[in-house]
């Protein structure tokens, strides 16, 4: 496998550090046909989730990347530490992700819950879902994340939030920018990284619950372009004591699926969104 040179792809800066696999759709080590392969995973600082962690969408879009599968599960063993070089164990068709002798993540072939979708948000709802986000102004736990932290100038700004009159359902906007794009179109990770925030559980956020990432399947079906407005909308199909089982959709302004995932998220005990500092 080759990697990419990515001194002048804006988010690929970092992005293209994410693993051994070049992110260039033109290269043909983009695609991995086959049984999963090994490599290596490294997940540059600037792409945290929690402090001093990375973004689990992140992560685990760059984990699925090693797997020959149209729909793919990762499940998070442990944080994925930031700039740290991570081996992948392929095994069959899925595969390990290793810190030394540590398993932090498996990856392997998936299938989504095909669970019924609720009416999507159109774009216009989704602004103000974002605008009404609880904690636009509070700094927190999750608050710099790259992904949906809302003050982050170099991040996505994919911030979730209830939408109106449908409190159990959360939304984003999102626009892929130059800084998003590697080839003028998202990466595979960064779709990860926009339908794992917004897949949060509703119920968790407007109740200040701190909840992480345990396991995400995800089907992506196209990677957006530079300029698209998207809207990425999630709901909770099931709450179980501090385990949430959640589903999120990617769509464009005509509503066609972009992307798909389920998530499990667990509630941290004793934790909440608490303020650290005001912005």
């Amino acid at each position: 496998m080759t990697s990419l040179d990515t001194s002048t792809l804006g988010l690929a800066d970092d992005v293209g550090r994410l693993s051994s696999v070049s992110l260039d759709p033109t290269d043909a080590a983009y695609e991995l046909p086959g049984p999963a392969r090994s490599g290596h995973l490294l997940i540059d600082r600037r792409l945290n989730g929690p402090r001093r962690f990375a973004n689990g969408g992140f992560a685990a879009g760059a984990m699925a990347r090693y797997i020959d599968a149209d729909t793919v599960t990762v499940v998070l063993r442990r944080p994925i530490p930031l700039g740290r070089r991570l081996d992948v164990v392929g095994e069959g068709a899925g595969c390990r992700v290793l810190r030394r002798r540590t398993l932090v993540a498996e990856a392997h072939p998936g299938r989504l819950s095909g669970a019924p979708e609720p009416p999507a948000p159109d774009y216009g709802a989704a602004l103000l879902a974002r605008d009404a986000h609880p904690f636009a102004d509070v700094r927190h736990a999750l608050s710099d994340c790259v992904v949906c932290g809302p003050r982050r100038v170099d991040g996505m700004h994919v911030t979730p939030g209830p939408v109106p009159d449908r409190p159990d359902l959360l939304a984003a906007p999102w626009v892929v920018g130059a800084r998003d794009s590697v080839g003028g179109a998202a990466p595979i990770e960064a779709i990860w990284g926009a339908i794992d925030c917004t897949s949060y559980p509703a119920a968790a956020l407007g109740s200040r619950t701190l909840c992480l990432l345990g396991t995400i399947t995800a089907a992506v079906e196209r990677r957006p372009r530079i300029g698209e407005d998207l809207v990425v909308y999630s709901w909770t199909r099931e709450q179980r004591g501090r385990r949430y089982e959640t589903s999120a959709v990617l769509i464009d302004r005509s509503q066609s699926v972009v992307a798909r995932a389920d998530a499990t998220w667990i509630a941290v005990r004793r934790r909440r969104l608490q303020r650290i500092g005001t912005r």
